[in-house]
Formats: structure tokens, C-alpha cells, sequence
């Protein structure tokens, strides 16, 4: 069945064939040295204080609903967002399906001391170097795009050039992947991949399963205040929102940002 993750990810791998021509690997090995330290991604949300942390999205478009800012100026945006209480930047770098651009999260990757997640849809490698070559502090991995032993490779090769991960789940059985694969910081996407449609119960019913001592992350369809705190309520270290924070009333939330 076509869905759209399999639309996403069948162009991507057109897209990392391309990639593969550029050698990441060997340009990151060559810059490596000359690379700032990535900042602190998970340290970023721990949450010690109860309030629920924000990880402030930077999008344009998506594949459901179209262009959603028009005179989109990331770092108009990203200013926005910083001065409400983000406490992390996630910018997407897709660009067939999402009208993202590398370009986009080097610029407020330079503009910002936050740390800044990488919002792509990986599924090899090179990627990952790329990541960190664009000046990402921390890349998504989302577990449906990607078979166990991929997963663990790249929680591996992320932690050795110094960049955080953001492991996306769905359901329960993804859950217990990204934990058996040794993921720290997990993010509930109330999204389903499949046909874009959104439950917040997604990310109440998962939350329990989530140990402790791993980060938590509730996704997508946060869009009213109360959403928000239905979250915080359910002990959830941070929250990535993105068309949401576009609303006056999101913007009113006390964000903490330690």
C-alpha cells in the first residue's frame, strides 16, 4: 500500500543516491577538526523543574496541508520562537516534500545558541555526516523508515561525531525497537505517517512505556494551550510544535529554558 512515508522515503532514496556522490564521509573526516562542538540536544530537554520543555519547529510546508508560510523567513521565525522560551530548534531540510533546505538550518544554526535538530527523513549515512557538515547538533531517526539494525548503526555513528538523536516512534512495538536499539531521547509523534492524520492519545498511551531515565518528546497536533499541558501533565520532558507556535495562544505559554 502507497502511503505517505513510502512516497517519502521511495524519492529520498533518489535523493541519497546523489548524496552518496558528494562523499559526506570523507568531507566531514576532512573538516572534522575545524567543526564547532554540537551543543547539547538532550540536555537541552531534561526537565527538572516539571514544565514541560518547548523544541520550536522552523517549517514552511508539508506534504498535507501545502505551503503554510508564504513569506517564510527562517530566521524571522527562529527569532520568534527563541523569545517565547524555545529551548531547541528542529528545521526541516527536506526539500521535495516539505519545502526545506540545508540552507535554512545553517542559517539559524549560525544565528542561535540553541541546539538544533536536523527534521529529515534519513536512511543512510551519508546523511548523517551531511548533518553535522550543515552544523546540526542533532538528527532525527525515525524507526518506521529504518530496520533494527540500521537503527542501532546510526544511534552509533551519531554519538561518535558528536550529534544527539531524536528517535521517532508511532506505536508500542516501535517503542521497544528504539529502546532495545539504546535510544535516550524518544519522541511520541502523534502523526501517523501513513495518512497524515493526527491523535494525541498516540502520545498519552505510549508515555507510561517510556522509562524514566530516557527523554520524552510528544510530536505534532500540539495546538491549544491545553494540548500542552495535557502533555506536561503526563510527565513529557519536552514538546516539538511547529504550524502551532504560529497561533497567538501557543505563544502565551510559560516555556521554561534552563
Amino acid at each position: 500500500m502507497t502511503t505517505y512515508l513510502t512516497k517519502i522515503l521511495d524519492y529520498k532514496s533518489s535523493e541519497v543516491d546523489q548524496l552518496k556522490q558528494q562523499d559526506p564521509a570523507s568531507r566531514y573526516r576532512d573538516a572534522a577538526s575545524d567543526l564547532m562542538p554540537a551543543r547539547d540536544f538532550a540536555g537541552a530537554l531534561k526537565n527538572d523543574q516539571g514544565s514541560v520543555k518547548l523544541i520550536a519547529e522552523v517549517k514552511k510546508a508539508s506534504p498535507s496541508r501545502g505551503v503554510m508560510v508564504e513569506d517564510f523567513n527562517p530566521l524571522d521565525i527562529a527569532r520568534r520562537y527563541a523569545g517565547i522560551g524555545a529551548s531547541a530548534f528542529s528545521v526541516l531540510t527536506d526539500r521535495h516534500f516539505f519545502q526545506g533546505s540545508n540552507q535554512y538550518l545553517q542559517q539559524v544554526s549560525a544565528s542561535f545558541d540553541l541546539p538544533v535538530l536536523r527534521k529529515d527523513f534519513i536512511i543512510d549515512e551519508s546523511q548523517i555526516y551531511e548533518a553535522r557538515l550543515i552544523g546540526a547538533d542533532a538528527i532525527l531517526l525515525i524507526v518506521a523508515a529504518l530496520d533494527t539494525f540500521r537503527l542501532k548503526d546510526y544511534l552509533q555513528l551519531a554519538a561518535g561525531i558528536g550529534l544527539g538523536v531524536l528517535v521517532e516512534v508511532h506505536d508500542r512495538s516501535e517503542l521497544d525497537c528504539a529502546l532495545d536499539a539504546g535510544a535516550t531521547v524518544v519522541g511520541v509523534n502523534n502523526r501517523n505517517l501513513k495518512d497524515f492524520s493526527v491523535s494525541l492519545d498516540t502520545s498519552l498511551l505510549l508515555r507510561p512505556a517510556i522509562p524514566d531515565d530516557v527523554i520524552s518528546v510528544a510530536e505534532s497536533g500540539l495546538k491549544k494551550i491545553s494540548d500542552v499541558s495535557l502533555m506536561q501533565d503526563a510527565s513529557f520532558d519536552a514538546v516539538l510544535i511547529g504550524e502551532g507556535l504560529l497561533s497567538s495562544e501557543l505563544q502565551q505559554f510559560t516555556w521554561t529554558r534552563t
